[in-house]
């Protein structure tokens, strides 16, 4: 059997780590679990990953770029929709993500590489969100006080993070309309102008 490219293997023993951590969790997932699943040798996995953090992270990264693609997947989707509507549709596939998420670094070791990634999320969406907000505020749908738009990003973005993440036992109907005032009086939205 033809050996695989190192490059492909190294994806491979990303993709069953992520499969792992999402089944099981960070502290059930072991190396020896993924290289196990992958028909190789613990070599094999060190030559790629100093440990089970690193892959976590690696894995965590790749979550991150797929989720930030669905992100705007879901907004060129949306074209001609209200703000809010696009909204609508935003928050049902970040809350499942986090819900995968979560389930994926329970137990994990590190909780502030955790934050420095959720923080990197959020600051890819940026420029997504900026031009976003922008677009609506050009067809006269959104109409913000005079606020600098990477800051009313920044600040809806982290906002909305906050919320969704914070006492997730809340009901989530409830968390959007609250989201949903704030957003319109914030935004000074203007339903149905785009």
């Amino acid at each position: 059997m033809a050996r695989m490219q190192p490059e492909l293997r190294k994806q491979e023993l990303v993709r069953i780590a992520l499969r792992q951590f999402l089944q099981q969790g960070y502290e059930k997932t072991s190396v020896r679990s993924i290289v196990k699943e992958a028909n190789g040798e613990i070599g094999m996995f060190y030559h790629h990953f100093a440990s089970k953090e690193e892959i976590f992270e690696a894995v965590l990264e790749q979550y991150n770029i797929a989720y930030i693609e669905k992100i705007r997947q879901i907004i060129n989707e949306g074209k001609g929709l209200s703000f809010w509507d696009l909204l609508e549709h935003i928050f049902p596939y970040m809350e499942s993500s986090l819900d995968e998420y979560s389930k994926m670094n329970h137990g994990a070791a590190n909780t502030q590489v955790l934050t420095m990634l959720h923080q990197k999320t959020l600051m890819s969406l940026r420029p997504i969100f900026c031009e976003l907000i922008h677009d609506y505020i050009q067809c006269g749908e959104i109409l913000p006080p005079k606020t600098e738009t990477g800051l009313l990003t920044d600040f809806l973005l982290f906002g909305i993070s906050a919320v969704i993440h914070y006492n997730r036992e809340n009901d989530s109907e409830e968390k959007k309309e609250a989201l949903k005032a704030l957003i319109y009086r914030l935004l000074g939205i203007t339903p149905g102008l785009c």
